[in-house]
């Protein structure tokens, strides 16, 4: 129900780590993208993104926490973007089995 949301999370923590060079994307940087995905999809997607990407390694940009705050602002709003396109509507649908007669 919330892999799409980990990918969401995951593609913008790989991107930042790299600092936009698809081309220097290793398995490590996957590996580590994907742990923080993972923890990231907890309810407040940006915050427990932020706490996630701080957790999981350092920051590859002056500042302590500066790539932490980025890939959650990042996350955050490719997850508003994506839920706003047809691929978003879809997924929402193709969880509506999962969901049914659960309040929200």
């Amino acid at each position: 129900m919330c892999g799409h949301k980990a990918v969401e999370v995951a593609g913008v923590c790989m991107l930042l780590m790299v600092q936009g060079d698809i081309a220097g994307l290793t398995l490590t940087h996957l590996a580590i993208a994907s742990k923080t995905g993972l923890l990231g999809v907890f309810p407040i997607l940006g915050i427990c993104t932020f706490v996630a990407d701080a957790a999981i390694h350092a920051s590859h940009y002056p500042g302590a926490f500066t790539e932490a705050a980025l890939t959650g602002a990042g996350a955050f709003v490719f997850s508003l973007v994506v839920s706003y396109t047809r691929l978003g509507k879809k997924i929402d649908r193709l969880a509506e089995p999962f969901t049914a007669g659960q309040p929200i």
